[in-house]
């Protein structure tokens, strides 16, 4: 496509010649369009101009179209109801028959939760799309959305770019997980047996202490890390580890249900963190992305 041909073409000419054409007068079709027959006529010089042909002869009964205006036509009407049907997909999206690709980002804690519901929703709303999910971070997560890995991302993002787009979904907090029938402890969990045992920790970075150690800090206190890791396998390690992991809470919750393990709150106050859901700019009026924002949101509120 070459640009220079555009220059001094107006979509609008376009559709008031193809109006011209069906009601073969320029007073119907100022009518239609809801301008003024100087308008209309007005278009139609440019028009001539632009295609250098008469393009309409007027008779007794009106309008009638010259050769090359037939042709214009017919080449013209397709790619305008097109562009119509583009113009129109901005506000509409229909899940059902989409084949769409949505490309999600969590961090396992959330993935174990909202994936299984997430794929529950799309099995009745829209069998058809499909997802492409990667883990995130708050330090990864708004790198992925614009390097387009990721179209939105749901965990904890307390800084993000201008030109991204952020809904808060509500504030969270912990629960501790643990073998209670391998250790002998019903919960809830006493800060003395908390403090006994060794913790298994998630963390993003490798780093050996987090928000637990921080609280017992201010209280003089402390405890011993025995593994930093990805929340996939600290479930795994403790149907044969004598130790605690405390996690996000509704995570600990999932993981306590599915392994069997015992869950309760921490014996320590610790402070909520707050989830947020963000994406790019350039996604914030497709329907599509919106519908799909809106669903996981409901999901992540949910869980």
């Amino acid at each position: 496509m070459n640009e220079k041909n555009f220059r001094g073409v107006d979509l609008n000419l376009l559709v008031m010649f193809v109006t011209v054409m069906r009601e073969r007068s320029t007073t119907r079709a100022a009518e239609r369009l809801f301008v003024s027959q100087p308008a209309v006529s007005h278009a139609l010089r440019r028009l001539r101009a632009i295609f250098d042909d008469r393009l309409f002869v007027r008779v007794r009964q009106g309008m009638v179209p010259t050769p090359r205006a037939e042709a214009l036509y017919c080449d013209l009407l397709p790619s305008l109801e097109a562009i119509e049907r583009k113009l129109q997909e901005r506000d509409h999206f229909e899940p059902g028959p989409s084949e769409r690709v949505f490309r999600l980002g969590l961090p396992s804690a959330l993935d174990i939760c909202v994936m299984p519901l997430l794929l529950e929703a799309l099995a009745k709303q829209a069998p058809r799309v499909s997802l492409v999910v990667r883990p995130v971070s708050l330090h990864t997560g708004p790198a992925l959305l614009d390097s387009e890995e990721i179209e939105l991302g749901v965990s904890v993002f307390p800084r993000i770019e201008s030109w991204h787009r952020r809904r808060n979904l509500g504030p969270r907090n912990y629960g501790c997980v643990f073998n209670g029938r391998r250790l002998g402890i019903r919960p809830p969990i006493t800060l003395k047996r908390y403090l006994g045992l060794p913790h298994l920790l998630t963390s993003f970075s490798g780093e050996r202490s987090g928000v637990v150690d921080t609280a017992l800090a201010k209280q003089g206190l402390s405890r011993r890390v025995l593994v930093a890791g990805d929340l996939a396998a600290l479930p795994f390690y403790l149907s044969k580890c004598d130790a605690v992991a405390t996690l996000p809470d509704y995570a600990a919750r999932v993981v306590a249900a599915r392994l069997a393990l015992s869950y309760s709150k921490p014996p320590l106050a610790l402070p909520d963190f707050s989830l947020s859901m963000i994406w790019h700019d350039r996604h914030d009026y497709d329907p599509g992305h919106r519908w799909f924002r809106d669903l996981v949101g409901e999901i992540v509120i949910a869980i």
